[in-house]
């Protein structure tokens, strides 16, 4: 993958985490006003988008480590290039 599109899937990864991040703050903000019933379900539905959320944090993390190591081993490269020329 280009660094570029590297960039962009990070960019959007990160886009993600924080709509499920907000996504499941506001559902537990709804939580209350619904019969009690349904808030039990609600509940589950919210542990379940909070461990999306967790698990997205994982993949970015280690997309970020994939991209770092990338670009220090391009960067490594370059030198080692000019270095013998």
């Amino acid at each position: 993958m280009s660094a570029t599109g590297d960039a962009e899937f990070l960019r959007l990864l990160k886009k993600d985490i924080d709509y499920f991040t907000h996504a499941v703050e506001h559902f537990e903000d709804l939580i209350p006003r619904v019969c009690s019933s349904v808030q039990d379900q609600w509940r589950l539905q919210a542990q379940t988008r909070r461990n999306f959320a967790f698990e997205l944090e994982i993949l970015l993390d280690k997309a970020e480590q994939c991209v770092s190591t990338s670009v220090r081993a391009g960067k490594n490269g370059d030198q080692s290039s000019s270095a013998s020329q």
